[in-house]
């Protein structure tokens, strides 16, 4: 490990109130026996021994801790190096207090900005690399999906048919995509466009769950393979958008592996009016669960606006999905 990877992992601990406390009651004795062992030697630059200690506080330990530090070395120098307390009415002395304030304020400042630069982009770094692995398990998807909806295309000797049947289910495809790459709560035209299927206009107030669910799944319609019931109910746009990020992992899955990927296979997807909603498919290869945790088992583990519960039945998966109260918004 090399000298700067040391001082970044040092620089992103979470040090504990006692932890905290004995770096600073460090960062005051060790100056202090400098200063001492220096004797006469040190009265020409009083200050000097304690000025990196602060410097390191802040930049280990952050402003709090550092403002401390300094403070109490302060005091320290004044009291027991310099002999009793500084007076008001010395100009000298008083001005040369305000200069070690400014002095060690300044310390402060770069230290605390040191620090949070390097945990401002060590936290950058953990997002994109996020970012990246969603972005290949997507691009995975995609690729996948693809190759699926060729597969359930309808093929035959009608080559015309088969085109423009795969160019309708890509450019479904591509509009969900255009939508799960909208940010919730993004109100931009682009979005507009491609949800215009799944906002509610009458109120504005949420998206109606079953236009919600007809454009989720879209891209991966087929004959008959989907059965959607449930009675009206409107949903929030950030439930909504995870909401569709879940129903197009399932449909990706049950195309690749599931259901979908079985002529016979079929789907149900219902909710009631509590807003608890259904997934359950039947006719396709036998299911067997999932060998390894990935990005998309991750997905729906992490969702805080609604429990979610798996059943991988040998005849089809059941997914339960029970939106929490605060996230739905009832007509």
């Amino acid at each position: 490990m090399t000298r700067i990877e040391a001082v970044r992992r040092t620089i992103l601990l979470d040090l504990t109130p006692w932890q905290r406390l004995s770096g600073i009651a460090v960062a005051i004795a060790v100056p202090a026996t400098l200063r001492w062992a220096l004797g006469q030697a040190g009265e020409a630059v009083p200050f000097a021994p304690f000025f990196p200690f602060v410097l390191l506080a802040a930049v280990f330990m952050g402003w709090r801790a550092a403002l401390v530090v300094a403070i109490t070395t302060t005091l320290l120098v004044e009291w027991v190096f310099r002999g009793g307390s500084p007076s008001l009415l010395d100009p000298h002395r008083l001005t040369l207090a305000l200069l070690i304030a400014l002095a060690n304020l300044a310390l402060i400042a770069v230290g605390d900005t040191l620090r949070r630069t390097v945990r401002q982009l060590d936290a950058l770094a953990r997002e994109q690399d996020i970012v990246a692995r969603e972005m290949y398990h997507r691009v995975q998807n995609a690729l996948g999906v693809v190759q699926a909806l060729i597969r359930v295309s309808h093929a035959g000797d009608d080559t015309e048919r088969f085109r423009q049947d795969l160019l309708a289910r890509v450019q479904a495809l591509a509009n969900a995509n255009r939508l799960l790459d909208s940010p919730p709560g993004n109100t931009n035209g682009a979005q507009r466009r491609s949800v215009t299927e799944a906002r509610q206009p009458a109120d504005g107030a949420g998206l109606n769950l079953a236009q919600l669910v007809r454009t989720a799944i879209a891209p991966f319609h087929k004959d008959d393979a989907f059965h959607i019931e449930g009675p009206p109910f409107l949903i929030e746009r950030e439930p909504a958008y995870h909401l569709l990020l879940v129903l197009h992992e399932l449909c990706t899955n049950a195309l690749k592996h599931g259901a979908l990927s079985d002529p016979r296979g079929r789907v149900s997807i219902g909710w009631s009016a509590d807003g608890v909603l259904l997934w359950r498919e039947n006719g396709g290869p036998p299911v067997l669960p999932p060998s390894r945790q990935g990005l998309g088992t991750r997905m729906f583990a992490r969702q805080q606006h609604w429990t979610l519960e798996r059943d991988f039945a040998p005849s089809g998966l059941t997914c339960r999905i029970a939106l929490r109260a605060r996230a739905t918004v009832r007509r």
